[in-house]
């Protein structure tokens, strides 16, 4: 369903879409022969438009919660719309109410599995993830505790306990797969398939590890 607009701003509607296709075609690289401050001015004119659209519209447009996370700014702040993503979410808002309506979050308080090869023993040791609201709850063998979306402190500190080498950046990919879970309402499979890949990742860390310079 389409959200109820008056004539005037209809127009608004249309003078939005209209900047937002001109930035579009820049930025995807379908036309180069915008100037820089040609591409400042559409993108001032389109925050300005938008805001004004917005706190006009009783209800109020409905924005995805990641892109009200990211912007840190209430819709209805002038400063919301100064990126272009945010004016995407209330274009299309305006085709259709329900286009930014989240999907629930279907895995909250599941277990999964983290498999972790482990060279010392030359075999795999299996560490249960529950994802609740707080991050992941992590327990293998006599270890277990709560660590936040990127499963720290708790997970780094059970793989250092072992002796596993792992990727420097792994808390930032388990902090996006609690996000993604979140935001996409990814199902049970597809949380444990990119854990699965998680897995994958340490493995070849671990086995790679170069025992024939430490000491």
């Amino acid at each position: 369903m389409r959200a109820q607009l008056n004539s005037e701003q209809e127009i608004m509607k249309e003078n939005i879409k209209k900047l937002y296709d001109e930035a579009m075609s820049y930025l995807n690289g379908v036309t180069s022969k915008i100037p820089s401050e040609r591409m400042s001015e559409i993108l001032n004119k389109m925050s300005i438009l938008s805001h004004e659209l917005h706190i006009q519209l009783d209800p109020e447009p409905k924005h995805h919660a990641y892109m009200i996370q990211n912007r840190g700014v209430n819709p209805s702040d002038p400063e919301f719309y100064s990126q272009i993503q945010a004016v995407q979410d209330l274009l299309e808002y305006l085709d259709d109410v329900n286009a930014n309506d989240d999907p629930e979050d279907i895995t909250l308080n599941e277990e999964f599995d983290l498999k972790i090869y482990t060279r010392r023993w030359g075999h795999y040791d299996l560490y249960t993830l529950i994802r609740n609201e707080k991050g992941w709850y992590i327990s293998f063998m006599s270890h277990e505790g709560q660590g936040g979306m990127n499963a720290d402190p708790v997970l780094s500190y059970m793989l250092r306990h072992d002796g596993i080498s792992y990727p420097q950046n792994l808390s930032n990919i388990m902090e996006d797969i609690w996000i993604r879970a979140r935001v996409e309402g990814l199902t049970k499979q597809q949380v444990q398939e990119m854990l699965n890949t998680v897995s994958s990742w340490i493995e070849v860390v671990e086995k790679n590890y170069p025992e024939d310079i430490a000491r």
